[in-house]
């Protein structure tokens, strides 16, 4: 593969759309940084055709609105893998309507494949390989690194021509139409409305179970403590504090200062003025 091309320029941009308007397929994948974040963004929007692999970066473009009118034509399929969550991302982010769209992920369920992930699709089909540490990366984080740009690459650069053998055995098992129906059913997604945790969300983290009510009425209020403080700082909640934590913190109680130092994984943050807090939701 030749490296992709990062866009981090409107004017850029607008040079490629005139291009993109002749073609009959993209292919589109998308990065978020839900793995950091509260509330997740999208950071990177990769786009791969004929001419070659492009990668917007949508956090430095002034203004994607441009890219409107090329994802709802009708005349140009879109491939993603597994869209659910891009074409969710690009709705709520920025309003776009993705129309035609082939989801190489729901072609391959129809056609009985058991391994649906892109990594072992591409690693079965083309003997591509890829680091998957990266699909967890910070993709906030600039500036972006050779390896963050080729991972993010090879998401879409064999999607066309693994459409098109996915297209062939679909319509040699009379499975076309049923993946038109499965397909068309992607427009209707919507974003879900904004984050409001389940209140007995606590009560689904490993190890709730075993424990018992004070630890229970503990967990409960540790968990929307950390849900708070995840959320004013926009912070993933692990990144807060772990689950395991949580439940460490439940199940032994502790009193003081002392003995709450002691919790194994304890965060640095609620080892100084924080901790004060902590002992008060612990003790109720």
């Amino acid at each position: 593969m030749n490296p992709p091309q990062l866009i981090t320029r409107q004017a850029d941009l607008l040079a490629l759309l005139r291009d993109w308007r002749h073609e009959r397929h993209l292919a589109i994948d998308t990065e978020t940084d839900s793995f950091y974040a509260y509330t997740p963004r999208v950071c990177l929007i990769q786009i791969s055709c004929g001419r070659g692999d492009v990668i917007l970066d949508a956090l430095t473009i002034e203004d994607l609105s441009p890219l409107a009118i090329l994802l709802a034509d009708p005349g140009i399929e879109k491939i993603l893998h597994a869209a659910d969550n891009d074409l969710i991302g690009l709705r709520r982010d920025f309003r776009f309507t993705v129309h035609t769209v082939f989801d190489t992920a729901i072609a391959a369920r129809l056609l009985g494949r058991r391994q649906l992930g892109l990594a072992a699709i591409l690693a079965e089909e083309f003997g591509v390989t890829s680091d998957k540490k990266l699909q967890r990366g910070d993709w906030a984080k600039r500036p972006l690194s050779a390896d963050q740009l080729y991972y993010a690459q090879r998401d879409t650069h064999f999607l066309i021509e693994l459409r098109h053998r996915l297209h062939r055995q679909l319509v040699a098992k009379r499975l076309w139409e049923a993946a038109q129906k499965r397909f068309a059913l992607l427009e209707r997604l919507r974003p879900k409305p904004e984050r409001h945790p389940n209140p007995k969300s606590y009560l689904r983290l490993k190890g709730a179970e075993d424990l018992a009510d004070d630890s229970l009425r503990a967990l409960k209020a540790l968990f929307a403590y950390r849900e708070r403080l995840a959320q004013k700082a926009n912070r993933a909640p692990f990144r807060v504090m772990t689950n395991e934590v949580l439940i460490r913190l439940a199940r032994e109680l502790p009193r003081d200062l002392g003995s709450l130092l002691c919790i194994r994984g304890l965060p640095g943050r609620f080892r100084g003025t924080a901790a004060q807090e902590l002992l008060r939701l612990l003790k109720g």
